[in-house]
């Protein structure tokens, strides 16, 4: 064989096994190209929660951001014309690569190596894949690892599934994550009703969602949306047309979207009555309001106002709702809720006089709202006419405080601490409670002591109502707190707690005026209004009934045209009876009970069986009053009806106040007589009390009795007749 020959087959051998080889190699690259996806795990594709929010007539009120401060709002179809638009933006080849575009790499990579970045070969899922991965180092490893995982993703789902999931997990901008809640934030409308030009912009947002935010960069946004068009072949002289639609649902509205109980509506005309009588209160340093009101026929929230001035800068943005305030005198009605099953009925009469109390943190004179004093009244009036005094003996008397405490938890208002920490205060308002939670109170009050759970959400599994209290005590507070005429003394005719229906109300006001609220009810709705300044400093003599009042008397109104038909009263139910009382004694009346001390009250079998004997009477047919009265009775009792033995014990227990049994009193140079002279006050009839000391001396002085003290630990006994005694040990430094 020729040489020449030779060589030419030896170079057709050559060329046979380069093309085996190389053939070879591309199969092999072909037979790892489409199998090693079946090894390489994919990212899971994110699931967002729906996080819409709508009152219960289906209005849209926004969506709850999500953990990571994001709104997000999943779509379940893919909108037609963002979708053509995010193709032509970002991924022409995307229905015709298997999640890698061979041809964006290759000039990816031509392109690097002329020195030139600009062009990248990113497709929509390896995007896709970079949302769901946490974040990482941007090296050619990431690169491949996304690139082998958006392979995998092809195998597992279709395009359209993709570019779905791709179209609810992108960044938008203005923390919207999804092209739904872009949609609802810069257009004001859904993502299926985007016209081209609106859709072109939301898919040139995914690009840099800060650099071409429209808000800010309108002219930046417009270039880039404006070059999809024109690849779309659609007009780019439209205007952006984007504004910032408020989107966010309300945060007193907390995290759970879905359909609320609220009414839109309803809220809507409830807060612009809330916000003008606040503006008739600005002069007098009040900044906010907030109101709800219950559905007490299905336990559900229909309003739920944060702050009527959200516009405002003091507290705007709060929740009025959820934020505890000091209560003033709306926990009276579960004080004296609590005396009814303790021996107490509306006609039992309190000392309505000056007392001093002795509680864990010292002695206390609570005082009157507006330091008018009655004398003896009947529970009824003490709690229409919102006297402190008679509150505080009746829980001093009927269960005590810890017991009222466990009673307000069981009703829903959250209360920290323990009893020792309120004392006798808790009657008269040291506890600070919330509005939503004293209007649940109050509407378990309304059912007739029947609890409902307060929903907040539809649908929801009725509950059946929890029987918590006495529904005859219940009606009975509520026929006081709807009675206008056991009110007047203290209020006057109160046009605000007045209404063409039946409605029980009780208002409120907090130490050097914080707070004030109104809260009541009717069958169907509980109403709770507060009145006050966010920042705690007190409003210039603003009372429950001049601040809160007028908002609670509108609502009420505004209720009874919503409600479609006349509000009612809550039912009467059996085991209520009519008597006639006397006013003067909280017994039933007699033949000499005088005309005008005759009353009418409703009593239960159970009270009427306790009621205790009359008081004696004087040869006048007059009732003698204790020594509790002695202080009072000159200037304001009648002397028609009441005479005063001031040597009668007052039913209290035997127990020195002042000095009070385990203190320790400090002798101070800065007062006069260094301090040395202490008034001695006891719970025994101050008239006929005695005192002694082994280690002290006692004087007495215009009708006073005074310790002087000195250094040391001294005992000392009060003593009355017949056999009433008490005794206290303290100690005395010098300072």
């Amino acid at each position: 064989m020729r040489r020449a020959d030779r060589l030419s087959s030896y170079m057709k051998k050559r060329y046979r096994y380069l093309l085996w080889a190389t053939g070879s190699v591309v199969t092999l690259c072909l037979l790892v190209w489409y199998t090693i996806p079946f090894f390489i795990t994919p990212p899971q594709l994110p699931t967002a929660a729906n996080s819409l929010v709508y009152d219960r007539n289906g209005e849209f009120l926004g969506l709850i951001p999500g953990a990571d401060g994001y709104r997000h709002q999943p779509l379940q179809q893919l909108p037609q014309q963002l979708a053509r638009c995010l193709v032509a933006a970002e991924d022409a080849r995307f229905y015709s690569h298997d999640g890698v575009d061979l041809l964006a790499t290759g000039r990816a990579v031509w392109n690097r190596l002329c020195g030139n970045s600009l062009s990248g070969a990113s497709t929509i899922t390896m995007q896709l894949v970079k949302l769901c991965n946490p974040p990482a180092e941007r090296n050619y490893s990431t690169k491949l690892q996304e690139a082998l995982q958006a392979r995998a993703l092809e195998y597992q789902f279709s395009k359209e599934e993709l570019l779905l999931a791709y179209i609810n997990t992108a960044d938008y901008g203005n923390q919207c994550r999804g092209a739904e809640a872009a949609a609802l934030f810069y257009f004001g409308k859904h993502a299926a009703e985007l016209q081209p030009h609106e859709a072109a912009l939301l898919a040139a947002l995914v690009r840099a969602p800060s650099r071409l935010d429209p808000l800010r960069h309108p002219q930046a946004a417009l270039a880039r949306r404006n070059m999809i068009l024109a690849k779309l072949g659609e007009p780019t002289d439209t205007p952006l047309g984007v504004q910032a639609h408020r989107i966010n649902a309300p945060t007193f509205l907390g995290k759970t979207p879905g359909t609320l109980t609220l009414d839109a509506t309803l809220q809507n005309d409830i807060a612009a009555i809330a916000l003008h009588e606040l503006q008739q209160l600005y002069r007098h340093n009040v900044s906010q309001a907030a109101v709800v009101v219950i559905d007490n026929r299905t336990g559900e929230l229909l309003v739920a106002l944060p702050a009527a001035d959200p516009a405002s800068s003091r507290g705007g943005q709060l929740n009025g709702t959820a934020i505890p305030r000091s209560a003033g005198s709306t926990l009276k009605p579960f004080v004296y809720l609590q005396a009814f099953g303790n021996g107490a009925w509306p006609a039992t009469v309190m000392a309505d006089v000056p007392t001093l109390y002795r509680s864990e943190d010292g002695i206390r004179a609570p005082g009157n709202y507006n330091d008018f004093y009655m004398g003896p009244i009947s529970i009824r009036k003490a709690l229409a006419c919102s006297q402190n005094v008679p509150a505080m003996e009746a829980l001093n008397r009927f269960g005590g405080e810890n017991a009222l405490l466990n009673l307000l938890r069981t009703l829903g208002i959250s209360l920290s601490g323990d009893s020792k920490e309120y004392g006798l205060g808790l009657a008269i308002g040291n506890a600070h409670v919330s509005l939503t939670h004293l209007a649940h109170a109050y509407s378990t009050l309304a059912r007739g002591g029947s609890k409902l759970p307060l929903y907040t959400h539809l649908p929801h599994e009725s509950a059946a109502p929890t029987a918590l209290l006495n529904p005859q005590h219940c009606y009975q507070i509520a026929h006081i707190l709807s009675d206008p005429t056991a009110r007047v003394a203290t209020f006057g005719e109160a046009p605000h707690l007045r209404f063409p229906f039946r409605c029980a109300a009780k208002t409120g006001t907090s130490s050097d005026f914080r707070d004030n609220w109104c809260c009541g009810f009717t069958a169907e709705y509980t109403v709770a209004v507060w009145v006050g300044n966010f920042d705690n400093s007190p409003m210039q003599h603003v009372s429950g009934i001049t601040g809160a009042g007028p908002i609670f008397h509108r609502v009420m109104l505004r209720l009874q045209d919503y409600n479609g038909a006349p509000l009612t009263f809550v039912p009467r139910p059996d085991g209520l009876t009519e008597v006639e009382v006397d006013s003067r004694t909280g017994t039933l009346a007699t033949e000499t009970t005088p005309r005008t001390c005759r009353a009418t009250e409703l009593a239960t079998a159970e009270q009427l069986a306790a009621l205790p004997p009359a008081p004696a009477t004087d040869e006048k047919g007059r009732v003698i009053l204790d020594s509790r009265y002695a202080e009072w009775f000159p200037s304001h009792a009648n002397k028609r009806h009441f005479a005063l033995d001031a040597t009668a014990a007052t039913g209290r227990r035997p127990t020195i106040l002042i000095p009070a049994h385990g203190t320790t009193v400090v002798l101070d140079p800065t007062l006069p007589n260094n301090g040395r002279f202490i008034e001695l006050r006891s719970t025994l009839p101050a008239a006929s009390t005695t005192w002694y000391s082994s280690s002290l001396q006692i004087i007495h002085r215009n009708g006073k009795f005074y310790a002087i003290l000195t250094p040391g630990q001294h005992t000392i006994r009060a003593s009355s007749p017949p056999n009433l005694s008490a005794e206290s040990t303290f100690s005395v430094l010098q300072n």
